[in-house]
């Protein structure tokens, strides 16, 4: 019982602005008008970049009915890896489950649960025991003639990697979610919209990470904006803005920052790029982190992919820093429909100043729904 408190507490002001928006779609609702879906920023299947989500058929009846609860998306991936120095073993399991309902073409709610390792919260976010299994995504969206209004907890729309659900990921989470320069998953409201290829993404969001109130009464506001264009290509960029206040911190924090993102497939070659700075200001200092990677991909046969990525990861650009550079070589073998993947991975760790991770490999199995 106390969990189900806190986590209505968590997400009760997005669901009631919401609701409050409910009422005035189910009152333009029109069966013969087919509402504007949004499109995330993707690239096809075979490329390491984010995958647009499948867009469900719009229903015939807009009338509120009693709604169907049906597993919409599942996520199992145990690993194993092997550290120098005679270290490793089995890391614990990534997974979730996801459910969704449809009262109507215009409105459906999804939430999903499993291991809280994949919520990426940020280094400021408050301090509280969060068990094993926790919410990722708790998601009410109204389908308009001008896109998709949402509310809850959900990924922020920041970057490709921000928008890729870990159904889709070639590869872990880069170096600026690992080290929690940014909140991967937040709790707030937003609008997503495409058309002719143009996508926008506008949430405006707690920035105190996922399975969270808000504590410190300050809000972010995040943006994307780009373009779907041709040879199965992708680009755009990523603006935030917000504050981080007590009792979160000592001395109140401004944080903006920027993030430019590129992708492409071209018969079979799959690229991605892409740079995130953020700053942070405070009264004392202003800390500027950066960080890139640019990730391949190449089908060898049918079934067997080569995967690389070389990113790098600087806390602070405005003084000598520990600049954390990471490599992978390896690839993915995949069934017919890609609902098994088994990757193995070799992996390089370098620190500018101090000793970091030693080398890697990394062999991992993933079982998620077909693609």
């Amino acid at each position: 019982m106390p969990q189900v408190i806190r986590i209505w507490a968590m997400l009760k002001v997005p669901f009631i602005l919401l609701f409050g928006l409910l009422s005035i779609g189910a009152s333009r609702a029109h069966a013969d008008v087919a509402p504007l879906y949004a499109t995330q920023p993707a690239t096809p299947t075979a490329t390491i970049a984010a995958t647009a989500p499948a867009i469900n058929s719009p229903i015939d009846d807009n009338k509120i009915s009693m709604p169907q609860i049906f597993l919409s998306d599942f996520y199992f991936q145990p690993e194993i890896r092997a550290i120098e120095g005679a270290k490793g073993g089995v890391d614990p399991l990534a997974w979730y489950l996801g459910a969704k309902t449809n009262f109507a073409s215009w409105v459906d709610f999804q939430v999903s649960v499993g291991a809280s390792s994949l919520l990426f919260r940020p280094t400021w976010a408050p301090v509280q025991t969060i068990g094993p299994i926790a919410v990722i995504d708790a998601l009410a969206t109204l389908h308009t003639l001008i896109g998709d209004v949402y509310a809850g907890q959900t990924l922020v729309p920041w970057g490709l990697e921000g928008q890729t659900k870990e159904t889709q990921m070639w590869l872990p989470r880069d170096l600026l979610f690992e080290n929690g320069a940014f909140p991967l998953r937040d709790v707030g409201v937003g609008m997503r919209t495409e058309l002719n290829g143009f996508f926008m993404n506008i949430m405006a969001h707690n920035g105190e990470g996922a399975d969270s109130g808000d504590v410190d009464n300050r809000m972010f506001f995040t943006t994307q904006w780009g373009f779907l264009g041709p040879a199965n290509s992708t680009f755009g960029i990523s603006a935030t803005a917000g504050r981080v206040a007590a009792p979160l911190i000592t001395s109140e924090e401004h944080i903006r920052g920027g993030n430019t993102f590129f992708g492409f497939n071209i018969f079979g070659l799959g690229l991605q790029a892409e740079g995130s700075y953020l700053q942070y200001i405070t009264a004392p200092q202003t800390i500027d982190t950066f960080a890139w990677h640019v990730d391949l991909e190449h089908p060898i046969t049918s079934h067997i992919n080569f995967i690389g990525r070389y990113e790098q990861y600087n806390p602070n650009t405005r003084m000598t820093s520990n600049i954390q550079t990471r490599a992978y070589a390896g690839g993915e073998y995949h069934s017919k429909d890609n609902s098994s993947r088994l990757f193995l991975f070799a992996v390089q760790n370098q620190f500018s100043e101090t000793s970091g991770p030693g080398n890697q490999l990394q062999l991992a199995w993933r079982l998620s729904p077909p693609q």
